[in-house]
């Protein structure tokens, strides 16, 4: 959208954000560049059922999304169609649908950036400790429910420290 003032204002702003003026003109400018690039025209009334879909129903996207939208739509690159409500509303739902994967990604990166490891594997290796306790059941000196009472976190955390873990540091 290159040079527009208000474009360049409001572009990173939710729909919602933005002053209802200033959504029907970007709309506006949105339906005038969609129209040049399909060749065609458009009505006052298509104009304002397009901008009730945005504000209603898409007032929760960027307005950089709602630009391409318009732009990707009307080059081909989204759902086919004429310049009419209907195929705008189309275009609009996948760019929604691609902010929504786009926006659980960054989440879910951040969650896994920012989420503190269960256990420190060199303080506490918990295979050995699993493999321990099979040990003590394949000799069959102890039943399942008595080996079911070793916290499991302390004997890995013994063996962590180097220590020779047997079954009677733990009552058995």
């Amino acid at each position: 959208m290159g040079k527009n003032e208000k474009y360049q204002t409001y572009a990173t702003e939710l729909v919602r954000n933005v002053p209802i003026s200033e959504v029907n003109y970007l709309v506006n400018y949105f339906m005038e560049d969609a129209a040049l690039n399909m060749g065609s025209k458009y009505e006052k009334t298509i104009l304002d059922r397009v901008i009730y879909f945005v504000l209603n129903d898409y007032g929760y996207l960027p307005v950089s999304y709602i630009c391409s939208a318009f732009r990707r739509g009307s080059l081909g690159k989204l759902a086919d169609g004429r310049l009419v409500p209907k195929t705008i509303h189309n275009w609009l739902h996948e760019v929604s649908e691609e902010y929504f994967r786009l926006k659980e990604h960054k989440e879910r990166e951040e969650y896994f950036r920012v989420k503190p490891e269960a256990y420190d594997l060199k303080k506490y290796p918990l295979g050995s400790a699993i493999l321990k306790i099979w040990e003590w059941r394949d000799s069959k000196r102890f039943t399942d429910e008595e080996l079911d009472k070793i916290p499991l976190k302390i004997l890995a955390e013994k063996i962590g420290k180097g220590i020779n873990v047997t079954p009677e540091m733990f009552g058995l």
